[in-house]
């Protein structure tokens, strides 16, 4: 491509046009290279004689000789001239290190490390922070002016606080580990308060921006390639100290990936006028020694509040991995001793849902659970919306259908779409993944080493995933009108006051049955009907037997570490032996007896019932994650929608002014036909009725939809849950 000069800018790009700047960079280059290969047009910009330009122009789509930190009156116009039509701009253009010249007080004190195993910039402090400072804040302001739709700034997790000192009085000490985004920057150097304010810069403009969301991306030192075979570094001691955030690292790759996931995935800062921040960091650190023994012999025992397992990295790449798709890798591969870095990824089902360009996240930052936890960032709550918005004054209404027991919204939408029982041409249809299940925040979707899983609740209730929804249809359709928490219907997510839109129908199947008739008690002036298929409102003690079994088989697998006050645990690696034995006690239970009493599995196929078995249920969870698993067993466990009322049952269910229709199969044996009958009774004739299915498929009979000779059972649901829809 031609080489541009500051005045002559390549011509306006199309629409998939993006700009990095720094693009003569090694890391700035692998950006823009990488952004090409997904199919954008490329335009580079670079200093003056900044060394490998010209190669950089002959490998892009155009490139523009500037120097973003000259006088910003005239900069700033010719970027604007550059970004003109330009979607999205990559900011990597700085001096990409701390100053080889310590703070003043630092030089005095005599403590500064011999070896930082970096480079340090050969520029002062103050010019370093002037130019990096000055670089952004005139291409943010060119970047909105310009309409760009995406800024993808490279900051730094050196903002954090890398210091020139290892961890003593005038370093960096954190109060807890693992640091995520929460964090706020404290930078102890210039090139730490550069990034800081960059960051700061785009928060600004992001206040008022119309039509422009801000990413910044904090990476700590990055391993290049040809570098990655030097871990693991000798571990520092406190004669030989290394400041904290070295002790974390990244793959150039990782960090390439970031950034171009940044710049093309629209929900990791979907709004204009967001700004997101993401760490990006290795699941480990650098060296072969535990983290916590490192943290006692460089800081002091029990001077950081950590508790980290194995080599367990002091950054937390948590959101990153949600949101961004970005997993970033490990020096030690997967067989590290004492550090499991094995992706347990989940079933095909689940990878595939994960993947749905449809799927949308409610981001649950803030949200407070009712343990009192808080969750963090990069939690959200997935879900995808079929069908054109809710109209109630075209008499179109919301219809809710979360997710069951090990199951993503693809393998309930069977029944979605135009003309079928959940219609899409009279109601818009929204299908909620329960949290746990592997879409939705979930073990699984934090870091793939011990730490994380370990940290995830140990109790995510019914009444979580409730209050979630209900806060994310709010948000996305939900009224304007707000009232105080308390008053009639509403509820606190621990950031704002939720007042749901009205829902036309609760469908729910098994656990989705549960958060239905939670929604009811908890919601009643919002929901107007309840289909609870296979479930009821509550677990009872038979099924409580059934899951604490379950729970049993997964936890004996040798795979399975405990904490040492056995409240919460992880799974080291896939626990083959304790997922056969949960899917053999389920095919006990989640199909009815005259499956096997009359051999009815013979009429598909099935030689033996241990054919069925191990065809079925077997291969069935064989692949599943046995983390989000146990997540799940242990809020269908915790269902009762009593629980907010001190246990009085009565007292639920006298809140609940939904028609509900109970559709139990007389062959399930944990959530029963006595259990629907006793809760329609509580709720009397006016409110609720039940029908029951009569299927040898037993709790199956609840989810007939991809299987072959249910079509009985299908036929049931369909007619009962639209006689319910006709119900006025």
């Amino acid at each position: 491509a031609a080489m541009a000069t500051a005045g002559a800018p390549s011509a306006a790009a199309p629409a998939t046009a993006v700009v990095v700047t720094g693009a003569a960079g090694r890391l700035g280059l692998a950006i823009a290279q990488a952004l090409r290969k997904a199919g954008h047009r490329v335009v580079g910009v670079d200093r003056p004689g900044a060394p490998g330009a010209t190669e950089a122009a002959r490998q892009l789509d155009g490139f523009v000789l500037l120097d973003l930190a000259g006088d910003a009156g005239p900069t700033g116009a010719k970027l604007r001239e550059v970004f003109a039509g330009v979607d999205a701009v990559v900011h990597c253009a700085a001096w990409p290190g701390p100053s080889a010249t310590p703070p003043p007080a630092v030089v005095a004190s005599g403590r500064s490390c011999p070896d930082f195993g970096i480079g340090l910039e050969d520029t002062s402090p103050s010019g370093l922070l002037r130019d990096n400072v000055m670089m952004t804040a005139c291409l943010c302001d060119a970047a909105v002016a310009a309409g760009v739709r995406r800024v993808v700034f490279s900051s730094s997790a050196f903002a954090i606080g890398w210091s020139h000192v290892g961890p003593t009085a005038q370093g960096f000490i954190p109060a807890s580990l693992p640091i995520d985004e929460r964090h706020a920057p404290r930078p102890f150097e210039s090139y730490g308060l550069s990034k800081a304010m960059g960051e700061a810069v785009l928060e600004t403009a992001a206040r008022t921006a119309l039509h422009t969301s801000f990413v910044s991306l904090r990476f700590p030192n990055v391993i290049k390639g040809e570098k990655w075979d030097s871990m693991p570094w000798p571990a520092p001691t406190a004669d030989k100290p290394l400041p904290m955030l070295m002790w974390a690292y990244a793959h150039e790759d990782d960090v390439v990936e970031a950034h171009v996931n940044a710049v093309t995935l629209g929900d990791v800062a979907s709004k204009s006028g967001q700004h997101e921040t993401y760490i990006i960091a290795a699941p480990d650190t650098r060296f072969a020694a535990p983290t916590m023994e490192l943290l006692d012999v460089c800081v002091g025992k029990g001077v950081v509040d950590a508790s980290l397992l194995g080599r367990a990295s002091i950054l937390s790449s948590a959101k990153a991995i949600q949101r961004l798709g970005v997993r970033p890798r490990s020096w030690a591969g997967t067989a590290q001793p004492g550090c499991s870095l094995h992706p347990i990824k989940g079933n095909a089902a689940v990878l595939a849902a994960r993947a749905d360009p449809n799927l949308e996240h409610f981001s649950l930052d803030g949200f407070k659970l009712d343990s009192g936890l808080s969750l963090g960032p990069g939690t959200t709550l997935a879900y995808r919306v079929y069908g054109a918005p809710p109209d109630e004054s075209a008499g179109r209404g919301l219809i809710l259908h979360p997710t069951s027991f090990d199951a993503v919204h693809t393998e309930v939408d069977e029944e979605v779409g135009p003309g079928k029982m959940l219609d899409i041409d009279r109601y818009c249809v929204v299908v909620m993944n329960m949290l746990g299940n592997g879409v939705s925040f979930s073990p699984s979707t934090s870091p793939t080493y011990p730490h994380a899983r370990s940290s995830y609740p140990s109790l995510i209730t019914v009444g979580d995933n409730v209050r979630a929804q209900a806060a994310a249809l709010h948000e996305r359709f939900g009224t304007n009108k707000r009232r105080k928490v308390g008053e009639g219907s509403d509820c606190a997510d621990g950031r704002d006051l939720i007042r749901p839109p009205r829902l036309s129908l609760i469908y729910g199947y098994s656990m989705g049955a549960l958060q239905a008739l939670e929604w009811a008690v908890r919601f009643p002036d919002a929901v107007a009907r309840v289909a609870a298929v296979c479930g009821t409102a509550r677990c009872a003690p038979i099924n409580d037997c059934f899951l604490l079994s379950l729970e049993a088989a997964l936890c004996a697998d040798p795979a399975w570490r405990a904490t040492s006050d056995n409240s919460a645990g992880y799974f080291e690696s896939t626990p083959s032996k304790g997922l056969k034995a949960f899917a053999r006690i389920y095919s006990g239970w989640g199909i009815g007896s005259k499956w096997y009493e009359d051999e009815v599995f013979k009429q598909f196929g099935f030689e033996s019932a241990e054919n069925f078995i191990r065809d079925s249920y077997e291969a069935g969870f064989a692949k599943s994650d046995a983390d989000d698993m146990l997540a799940q067993v242990r809020t269908w466990r915790a269902a009762d929608v009593s629980r907010p009322y001190g246990g009085d049952s009565q007292a639920a269910f006298d809140r609940i002014r939904a028609r509900v229709v109970y559709l139990p199969c007389d062959g399930d044996r944990y959530f029963t036909v006595e259990a629907a009958r006793r809760e329609a009774a509580r709720l009397g004739a006016d409110r609720a009725r039940v029908s029951v299915i009569e299927s040898a498929w037993g709790h199956r009979a609840g989810d007939p939809w991809r299987r072959q000779g249910a079509e009985k059972e299908a036929a049931h649901i369909r007619r009962e849950v639209r006689l319910l829809l006709d119900e006025s």
